[in-house]
């Protein structure tokens, strides 16, 4: 036996995961449809503009990070309302796990659910930004850090609006102002390295947002399940 698999709470953030992973593929179009809206905003935007490579350039990271921190959005705004009204997080609660631990194993499959498929996509759609070689690799980069701190952030607030009206526009407006570094500065890590620079302090200060974002995420978002689960 691992010291994981000793741990008091690793059983119930195993079946957690487990079940997750199990609605998941039973529901392969949820998946698809996130990447597939993430597509249609990016492929539609230069339509809107000149077909000049240099602004394309200049303006494809921004639009990347805008289209996926939608996407990331879509797919988390209703994270837990179905779990509160079919009685999930009563069981979390009435477990004795810490929620915390359970809130952190649910933002690393969301994580994997929702920005993965959508950073699959992200090698094909950059081409037509000509972002290509170094600023591609950055971007691919950026956007694995940046994505953690946006589900995590969109987890917290999907917790928070959890039964309460308008819950799947209350976690945009929590949001917002809370990723704007991330899309400041992962738009910057690109836009450094086309410009010939080092993108490594933009990248240096993602790791640190997606390491504070773990630090206080998870207990953020095991107190609002609490208070869902009591109001």
């Amino acid at each position: 036996m691992t010291e994981l698999e000793s741990r008091p709470w690793w059983p119930a953030a195993r079946a957690m995961m487990a079940r997750e992973w199990r609605q998941a593929w039973q529901r392969p179009a949820d998946l698809a449809l996130h990447a597939v809206f993430f597509l249609m905003v990016v492929a539609l935007f230069p339509l809107a503009l000149r077909p000049d490579p240099t602004v394309l350039a200049l303006l494809g990271p921004g639009v990347l990070w805008v289209a996926l921190f939608l996407a990331v959005l879509l797919a988390t705004a209703r994270l837990f309302q179905d779990d509160l009204s079919t009685g999930v997080l009563d069981a979390w609660v009435l477990s004795g796990v810490p929620l915390a631990v359970l809130v952190l194993a649910r933002m690393g499959v969301q994580w994997v659910l929702a920005a993965v498929p959508v950073g699959l996509c992200v090698p094909l759609v950059a081409l037509q930004f000509g972002l290509a070689g170094p600023e591609l690799g950055v971007l691919l980069l950026a956007l694995a850090l940046g994505t953690a701190v946006l589900v995590m952030l969109a987890c917290v607030a999907a917790a928070l609006s959890a039964g309460a009206r308008g819950g799947a526009v209350l976690p945009l407006l929590l949001v917002l102002p809370l990723a704007a570094p991330a899309l400041v500065f992962g738009t910057l890590a690109v836009r450094t390295t086309q410009l010939g620079g080092d993108a490594e302090p933009e990248l240096s200060v993602l790791a640190g947002l997606c390491v504070i974002s773990l630090m206080i995420c998870p207990w953020l978002g095991g107190a609002a399940v609490r208070v869902a689960t009591e109001s």
